[in-house]
């Protein structure tokens, strides 16, 4: 459908007090596009949209760290194991010649709220020490370290954010925000209890003789949660005498790192994946933690230039994503805003657009309708730009991910990919004119 604007404001008074004007294009700041003289309105250009790979994700520098793993029937298996290092808060204090009583690794939950899948559900985890030195050459979710395998402590029960913890500090016991204790094993509680003062002299021999540890999901666990490693409570914490003990820390200057895995896929996203850029799908998969995204074409968008000599000028171009009916109830909520990028040119990674940063960029979930909208003008209008003033077709489509950080979640999307709706599917609205 495609049909001229009526409205008494002449295009001149328009593009003074109703437009934003740059140096790449002309937009509406707000949604009062309707109205206009000389403004036309489409939302039938043609759309392909498929489920393919996401990028790897710099996981080492992340707010927050995740670990849990989900068994999803509509997406597969997705896991976050995390791998981090301590600190020594002083130097030099040997505690062998003391009694040992307990080694206890302590992880300070991020929010009730940073987690997904089903809370009630029962984690199984191992912790191994690692047996790589951690460093900047691991980077990426899909990178790893080594560690010995045999595990160092497991843990079997609940993730618990919304419960505050007992901790024995001295004789006394205290209530400290949400943490999840794990007891350690004795082989790696006597090695840091023994510590040697040559181990303990400084930062660097400690992590030679200690290097870090990972703590591994396992099993048919439903749930993913984030921790702060660096929070308050988040430490080793070395039980001695009865009524003393020593803490080694995550600080600013530890090394973190999360790697994410996945396994099992759905036929139809492995069916998407290997699909070629002509094919098109009415369902969609998006999923967090460098899972999958999805690629939106738009292989007709220069045909409304119906003047070689004029120039489209973009009103506003919004993207509406919507998710497929009965797909998100309680655990797989749906996540609460959205990304667009563009494919980079040279190896098709994830690429800026000149929206992203802008105050009205959206990709909010709006919770009354279950719809996300997303503010492309900018981008159209360089499109269109660069096409007619020289010649360049930079319309390599859009992609559309899940944030994998602020927020720290593992959520998943199905989009319903259905065109020519009409306040369904997913719909791309333009508003233009030519000068």
């Amino acid at each position: 459908m495609k049909f001229r604007l009526t409205g008494v404001i002449i295009l001149s008074l328009l593009l003074i007090a109703a437009c934003k004007k740059e140096s790449d294009n002309v937009f509406f700041d707000s949604d009062g596009a309707l109205g206009f003289d000389g403004y036309l309105y489409t939302n039938q250009l043609d759309l392909l949209t498929r489920t393919v790979r996401e990028d790897s994700l710099k996981s080492d520098s992340l707010s927050h760290n995740l670990i849990g793993l989900i068994n999803d029937p509509n997406f597969g298996t997705y896991k976050a194991s995390s791998f981090f290092q301590f600190r020594l808060p002083q130097l030099n204090n040997v505690l062998s010649a003391n009694t040992l009583d307990s080694v206890v690794l302590m992880m300070q939950y991020t929010s009730t709220i940073a987690n997904y899948g089903d809370m009630s559900s029962t984690v199984s985890l191992d912790v191994f020490e690692l047996t790589e030195a951690m460093g900047s050459a691991v980077t990426h979710s899909n990178q790893t370290y080594a560690y010995n395998t045999t595990p160092a402590a497991s843990y079997t029960g609940r993730f618990a954010p919304s419960d505050s913890t007992d901790v024995k500090q001295g004789k006394s016991v205290i209530r400290v925000a949400p943490t999840l204790k794990i007891k350690l094993g004795s082989t790696l509680a006597n090695k840091l209890f023994n510590a040697t003062s040559s181990d303990l002299s400084s930062q660097t021999n400690f992590l030679n003789f200690f290097k870090g540890i990972a703590v591994v999901p396992k099993g048919n666990s439903q749930v993913i949660s984030a921790f702060n490693l660096k929070g308050t409570h988040s430490k080793i914490r070395i039980y001695y005498n009865d009524s003393m003990y020593n803490d080694f820390k995550v600080t600013d200057e530890s090394e973190r790192f999360t790697k994410y895995e996945f396994s099992n896929l759905s036929p139809e996203i492995l069916k998407q994946r290997s699909a070629g850029k002509t094919q098109d799908f009415d369902t969609t998969f998006l999923l967090a933690m460098a899972g999958s995204k999805m690629h939106v074409q738009l292989p007709n968008l220069f045909s409304i230039i119906k003047d070689s000599t004029k120039r489209v000028v973009i009103g506003k171009a919004e993207l509406f994503i919507r998710p497929v009916a009965g797909t998100f109830q309680s655990p797989f909520t749906l996540p609460t805003r959205l990304l667009c990028f563009q494919p980079n040119p040279v190896n098709n990674t994830n690429a800026g657009i000149l929206d992203l940063t802008e105050f009205v960029f959206g990709g909010d979930l709006n919770k009354v309708t279950n719809t996300y909208k997303i503010n492309i003008t900018r981008h159209i209008q360089n499109l269109f730009v660069q096409y007619q003033s020289k010649g360049d077709n930079l319309n390599r489509g859009l992609f559309i991910t899940i944030p994998s950080d602020n927020p720290i979640a593992p959520s998943r999307l199905m989009i319903d990919t259905r065109k020519g709706l009409e306040n369904a599917g997913i719909e791309f609205k333009l508003y233009y004119t030519e000068l």
